[in-house]
C-alpha cells in the first residue's frame, strides 16, 4: 500500500509540475508576442497620412 501511495504522489507531483511549466511557457509566448507588436508598431492606430516618416539609416 505504501508503494501505491508513493507512486501516486510522484505522479500527481509530475502532473502539477508539467502544468505549471506549460502555463509559464504560454504566458512567456503571450508576452513575447505583445512585446514584438509594441516594438514593431508604435503608432498602428494612427491613419496612414498622419504617421511619421521612417528614420533614415546612416
Amino acid at each position: 500500500m505504501k508503494k501505491v501511495t508513493s507512486i501516486l504522489a510522484v505522479a500527481v507531483m509530475a502532473v502539477g509540475m508539467a502544468s505549471m511549466s506549460f502555463d509559464n511557457t504560454t504566458s512567456e509566448f503571450d508576452s513575447a508576442i505583445e512585446n514584438s507588436q509594441t516594438i514593431t508598431c508604435s503608432d498602428c492606430d494612427v491613419p496612414l497620412g498622419d504617421r511619421k516618416p521612417p528614420k533614415k539609416i546612416a
